[in-house]
């Protein structure tokens, strides 16, 4: 399953809410910090994610990593297995095409339970 990984030049929160709204998406700002590596999941939503500030790492199912700063883009299909990884400390922007209340708990799923339309 493939993602899309870009770098530019920084944006602001601000700036990057305007572009979620601009791509026709539900928006949303938050701190993502991990001391430890998280387990491999997926979510049941697309997402484009702009990192604001702060410096990580994520990996993707082959175990792929991936350094990411400021003014790097994510664009990933629902059911894209990853994992954010130890030392992770980011303000990231996301924009989905699902809204935050229709997600179902938990938000990052078991790959066991990925469905298979969703794995191609």
């Amino acid at each position: 399953m493939m993602y899309e990984f870009t770098t530019d030049a920084p944006i602001t929160e601000r700036e990057a809410l305007e572009q979620v709204a601009a791509l026709g998406l539900d928006g949303l700002a938050f701190d993502d910090v991990h001391d430890e590596d998280e387990a491999l999941h997926w979510h049941e939503f697309e997402g484009v994610t702009w990192v604001i500030s702060g410096t990580g790492s994520f990996a993707d199912e082959h175990g792929n990593v991936t350094q990411v700063q400021p003014g790097c883009r994510l664009r990933t299909p629902a059911g894209w297995l990853h994992r954010s990884l130890a030392g992770t400390q980011t303000r990231l922007v996301i924009g989905t095409n699902l809204p935050g209340e229709a997600w179902t708990s938990p938000i990052n799923k078991d790959p066991a339970d990925r469905p298979p339309a969703l794995s191609t």
